[in-house]
């Protein structure tokens, strides 16, 4: 990692900007880590059992029809002009164009703006990097088999660049935001720092 990558907002951060604000502060300002509980620890083993499974798949996600002509697994990418930086779980080459995948070990009906807004911070990672458009990302939550697929619009690329803004503005002010969600709180492994505040 270079010197000026330590200073490049994680695409992961995107997605707790949009669950809760003030965890960017928790993180980016005090340097506060959430201890990693069972259910993070099974996520990432998950995730990554399903990234092997990708490996060997001629088609995507192996529930579509849709052949692979190249792929990418793991592909960690930075980008200067973004300040960002982010590991994409599958970026792959088909017919239709270039897409990015994210696999989420979750079982949620919704799909969450979080993931859909790290995703395509990842997608405008792929775009410099491959220096051809993605059309689509794919979010897919193995714990219940179910998979998004979003066109991957302007207006959601300016509020992924308008999220890093925020993100760097939480940072910089070193400001504490407020939250909106009270109810998420007490699952929220920071909730112990935020309630002494």
């Amino acid at each position: 990692m270079s010197e000026d990558e330590l200073n490049y907002i994680p695409a992961k951060w995107i997605e707790i900007y949009h669950y809760c604000p003030r965890i960017i502060y928790f993180i980016g300002v005090l340097k506060v880590t959430e201890s990693e509980k069972e259910y993070m620890k099974e996520g990432k083993q998950e995730e990554e059992h399903e990234a092997e499974k990708e490996k060997r798949r001629k088609t995507l996600l192996a529930k579509r029809k849709e052949k692979i002509l190249e792929k990418w697994i793991n592909l960690k990418l930075s980008s200067p002009k973004l300040e960002l930086i982010g590991i994409i779980d599958l970026a792959v080459n088909t017919n239709e164009g270039l897409k990015i995948i994210d696999i989420k070990n979750t079982d949620q009906e919704k799909l969450q703006p979080g993931y859909l807004y790290q995703t395509a911070a990842y997608a405008l990672l792929a775009e410099e990097y491959f220096k051809k458009p993605v059309k689509n990302i794919i979010i897919y939550h193995t714990k219940n088999d179910k998979i998004f697929e979003i066109k991957l619009t302007d207006q959601i690329k300016q509020h992924v660049k308008w999220t890093i803004t925020r993100i760097k503005q939480i940072i910089e002010k070193e400001k504490i935001p407020k939250t909106k969600f009270k109810k998420q709180c007490q699952g929220c492994g920071y909730y112990p720092q935020c309630k002494a505040l």
